[in-house]
């Protein structure tokens, strides 16, 4: 039996999302993604997504950083991503963990870029702030009590 059932407030959403980001630090990065986001209510509001996708430098295009990640929101926001960023033949890789607030499947964040390569690949911001939201491609499960 689903517990969703025993909670007439409770709801809760599935969806295949477009997440869409824009990261502001020394350098400026847009993000577009494919992911999938759980969210809903059932005492408080929480999300969870995660994706695969892009970033690139606004200012130099070719600068690109291929990324998977993760968050979770309820109020506050947590996240972390893995970037392999290109350039020409030169690239290195950095893991980017995030803080914050958000709510369902919107968030602001402060992100660091923690250099996992033998040497830094320039023109990548170190600190950040993130503003990011997932926009719903298709739904794939509705639960609650606005079935």
């Amino acid at each position: 039996m689903d517990s969703l059932t025993h909670r007439p407030h409770a709801w809760r959403r599935d969806e295949l999302t477009l997440h869409t980001a824009y990261h502001q630090g020394r350098f400026g990065f847009v993000e577009l993604s494919i992911g999938r986001n759980i969210y809903g209510a059932v005492h408080h509001p929480f999300g969870v997504g995660y994706q695969a996708g892009a970033e690139v430098r606004v200012d130099r295009p070719t600068l690109v950083g291929w990324k998977v990640g993760g968050y979770f929101t309820f109020g506050s926001a947590m996240g972390m991503q893995v970037i392999r960023y290109q350039e020409a033949a030169m690239g290195c890789t950095v893991i980017r963990p995030e803080i914050g607030i958000g709510v369902f499947k919107t968030k602001v964040s402060y992100a660091y870029n923690v250099n996992l390569s033998p040497s830094r690949l320039d023109g990548i911001s170190t600190h950040m702030v993130s503003l990011s939201h997932a926009f719903r491609l298709k739904r794939l499960s509705k639960k609650g009590p606005s079935e």
